[in-house]
């Protein structure tokens, strides 16, 4: 899909979110935020972006892909609702998918951070 021409305000608009999408990449390289969090932030965020004007600059398939993929496990808050012994069981399953997508979404994180750098912005 080509990029539509922006009014001022869309374009603002638009950029504070990518950046707010670049922070969101920073705080998952660094742990600032859970890994499953943060994603499911990402992808909030890229469909928010989708809005205004497809984000077809970068790529961010590998998040709604991960998302996908723990979607029916208990995350944050969530946990507080399950016996413990059976969390522990959802959580080894869990780790097997995390270490499925980790290095991929890292490296998505990376070049989200280097690739809107730059993103214009009041």
């Amino acid at each position: 899909m080509k990029n539509i021409s922006l009014n001022k305000f869309e374009d603002l608009k638009r950029n504070r979110l990518i950046k707010k999408l670049r922070s969101n990449a920073i705080a998952i390289k660094t742990n600032q935020i859970e890994i499953h969090l943060g994603c499911n932030k990402m992808e909030y965020l890229k469909n928010r972006i989708d809005d205004i004007n497809v984000l077809d600059e970068i790529d961010l398939n590998i998040f709604i892909k991960f998302n996908n993929a723990v979607r029916f496990y208990p995350i944050g808050e969530d946990r507080n609702e399950y016996n413990k012994e059976y969390l522990k069981k959802l959580d080894l399953e869990l780790k097997t998918i995390d270490n499925q997508y980790l290095e991929k979404i890292f490296k998505q994180c990376d070049e989200i951070i280097n690739q809107f750098q730059n993103i214009n912005s009041v």
